[in-house]
């Protein structure tokens, strides 16, 4: 089918809104599936928890991954920061050799988040990797409470741990995608005051979810934003009004994952046998308002990829038929805004024979 000018020609105004860039994907950490437990030694001694089950904590916050598409169906990732705050705080002490006597100090680990990072890495199709990960504090202080001397605090924000290769797993459900991760993770201290070097060791479980957002609906011709061209608004929900009386409407079904390619998206209450063009845009324009444009608002822009053509039918609907993400050379992680400009030659209410729906936005998962 041929695209008809009217639709070709003014495209180019829709080029004038800038690009975004990917999204990373944040996952929030499941505190108590991220168990963990600590041991440690020292120059004089073992650290013993002060108080029964104090070796054991958990973790609290968020990791985020950059994620590629593929495998089952995640195929590569990277770990680029975290902020995981560990609870409690940790309390422990070096015994003293003597029996009966003090123990020879106190050692208090308070306040604590460290964050994790590993370099890019490859996920087999059973959604397994292994990788190297890196510890690094982003707060916390050490407090050492020697038998005899002065209470030192050291700050350990900047210090990391050993570079050690962890296992990682990850499963998906619906729009959920977990991580699980058997982590074992090395630190050597030098308290500043005492002189006392320490060896600490942490082991336990890192559990993280992320859910894929659902798709988005905005800029529509009800006067939630900007008016129409001519006093042309419609019903909640839909573009400005076309020749039929009411706005018309873009919606999706499917999925949004890559993997899947599967996600649709579909017209209605257009006006019956005229043709539309479904296009990508990387932003929503003027704020998710639109500005106006035709008969109706410019809602995608920047960086506008032409998807389809296809003609409305005698109900006057209509829907893709590709793989919208591979047409729209879209990756994982990020976020497109999707549009249907259409044609209204003959019943035109502002008289410049087209118009469009309202606009949608999609965060694409793996």
């Amino acid at each position: 089918m041929t695209r008809p000018t009217a639709l070709a020609l003014p495209l180019s105004l829709l080029l004038l809104a800038s690009g975004a860039s990917a999204q990373d994907f944040e996952f929030d950490i499941d505190q108590p599936a991220s168990a963990w437990t600590w041991s440690g030694n020292t120059g004089i001694g073992p650290l013993l928890p002060l108080n029964p089950g104090g070796e054991n904590f958990e973790l609290d916050g968020s990791i985020t991954l950059t994620l590629d598409s593929g495998g089952n169906p995640i195929g590569g990732g990277q770990i680029t920061s975290a902020n995981a705050v560990l609870l409690p705080d940790l309390h422990a002490y070096i015994p003293n050799p003597i029996p009966g006597w003090p123990p020879l100090a106190l050692v208090d680990l308070e306040g604590v988040a460290y964050t994790f990072v590993t370099p890019a890495f490859t996920v087999n199709n059973s959604g397994t990797f292994t990788t190297d990960w890196t510890l690094t504090f982003l707060s916390g202080t050490l407090t050492v409470t020697p038998l005899a001397g002065s209470v030192s605090i050291t700050d350990l924000t900047g210090t990391a741990g050993n570079a050690t290769p962890n296992p990682g797993a990850f499963t998906t459900s619906g729009s959920q995608i977990h991580l699980a991760s058997a982590q074992v993770s090395d630190f050597n201290f030098i308290d500043s005051g005492t002189g006392i070097s320490a060896d600490l060791h942490l082991e336990g479980d890192l559990v993280g979810d992320f859910g894929c957002p659902p798709v988005t609906a905005f800029c529509f011709g009800d006067g939630s934003g900007t008016a129409c061209p001519c006093s042309n608004g419609a019903g909640p929900g839909e573009g400005c009004a076309n020749g039929t009386g009411s706005g018309a409407i873009l919606g999706t079904s499917g999925s949004t994952s890559i993997d899947a390619g599967d996600l649709v998206l579909a017209g209605s209450q257009l006006v019956p046998g005229q043709p539309g063009l479904y296009f990508q845009g990387n932003n929503a324009v003027n704020g998710g308002n639109g500005n106006a444009f035709g008969d109706g608002l410019r809602c995608a822009g920047g960086s506008v990829v032409r998807l389809q053509v296809r003609s409305a039918s005698g109900g006057g609907t209509s829907a893709t038929t590709i793989d919208i993400a591979a047409a729209g050379g879209v990756s994982a992680g990020d976020t497109k805004r999707y549009q249907l400009w259409y044609r209204d030659p003959a019943s035109s209410p502002c008289g410049t024979t087209f118009n469009l729906t309202n606009g949608v936005g999609v965060f694409f998962c793996p």
